[in-house]
């Protein structure tokens, strides 16, 4: 299968987490929910708790955030920059302003 999504067929749409201002798509997702594909974008200053039932890569296109993990040095990731995120993981996101990424799930992270 073959999917193209066009810059305006990213349909980001508010998505609800507390303590974030954040708008989500998803346009691409594979057969039986193995991973989805889509955008995140935090639109103002936000602190999300977030623990990660799937293993997500993101790239960073526009602004910064800091992920915390307890235990670990916060790492911060600014735009043109390529991030992992493991199965399990308790995090803080933290975005000072504004953050936009492209992300890739697996298993998809949500069931539409």
């Amino acid at each position: 299968m073959l999917h193209r999504v066009q810059k305006d067929q990213r349909n980001l749409a508010a998505f609800d987490a507390p303590g974030a201002t954040v708008r989500v798509s998803d346009p691409i997702r594979g057969a039986d929910d193995r991973l989805s594909a889509g955008f995140t974008e935090y639109t103002e200053a936000s602190r999300l708790t977030w623990t990660f039932d799937y293993d997500e890569v993101f790239f960073m296109l526009e602004g910064y955030l800091e992920v915390q993990v307890e235990g670990r040095d916060p790492v911060r990731y600014e735009a043109g920059d390529l991030g992992y995120i493991e199965k399990g993981a308790r995090t803080t996101i933290i975005v000072p302003e504004r953050a936009y990424m492209l992300h890739v799930t697996h298993p998809a992270w949500r069931s539409e």
